[in-house]
């Protein structure tokens, strides 16, 4: 083989990678901003029980820590699925709505590389 070949070889090796590591940023990036956006689901749902208000939700806080300390293992592996099928649910709902954000990532991605 030339020099001219592997030159060339590497320079398209260089540019797919670098292709590829962006779309792979941009895939991370979105799920980040998505997972970080279903845990906040879950927290402005523990802010609207506490009725807004930092008190109010401490309050809150507190009882379901002390209660969730005082119930059976039963009871706290209950309370633990109630909460992954309440983060999973938003979690895809929320997925659901950014799926152009993933799309366009996606299409960037396939139309750099070509």
């Amino acid at each position: 083989m030339s020099a001219a070949t592997l030159n060339s070889r590497a320079s398209h090796f260089v540019r797919y990678s670098q292709f590829g590591a962006a779309a792979a940023l941009r895939l991370i990036g979105w799920l980040c901003v998505t997972l970080l956006a279903s845990l906040g689901v879950i927290a402005l749902m523990a802010f609207a029980i506490g009725n807004f208000t930092v008190d109010g939700t401490m309050l809150q806080l507190d009882n379901l820590a002390s209660r969730y300390v005082d119930a059976d293992v039963g009871r706290q592996a209950q309370f633990q699925h109630y909460l992954l099928i309440v983060w999973a649910i938003a979690l895809t709902a929320i997925g659901f709505f950014r799926r152009g954000s993933l799309a366009q990532a996606v299409r960037d991605s396939e139309k750099n590389d070509g």
